[in-house]
């Protein structure tokens, strides 16, 4: 049976980390309008209608398409984390050819 309670912890866990990635999202939303400084956002009520004219707008594939373009660019400005990635074997063999004067690394 240490199985089981090993597995429904394990569920519940996935349970968990999906409620808070999925809270997150609205996390993010509030605080980038709120980063934003908008002065005309007066109350609830321009809120909802700004919600509104966002909702509308993200059911035209060009804005989203326009959205996901801009995110993309912004993330990919910001620097890298982590460790480089490993040259792949044909870019590792040319630079092995170019050190070698044209020869190969490899007897034949």
């Amino acid at each position: 049976m240490p199985r089981v309670q090993g597995y429904e912890a394990t569920v519940e866990a996935a349970r968990r980390a999906l409620e808070t990635a999925q809270n997150a999202l609205a996390r993010d939303v509030g605080q980038a309008v709120v980063n934003a400084e908008w002065a005309f956002l007066r109350d609830k009520f321009d809120v909802g209608a700004l919600i509104e004219l966002v909702s509308g707008l993200a059911a035209k594939p060009d804005f989203v398409t326009k959205l996901h373009a801009s995110a993309d660019k912004a993330r990919d400005q910001q620097p890298q984390r982590g460790r480089p990635p490993k040259p792949s074997t044909a870019a590792s063999e040319l630079k092995t050819l170019q050190l070698n004067g044209g020869a190969s690394g490899t007897a034949m």
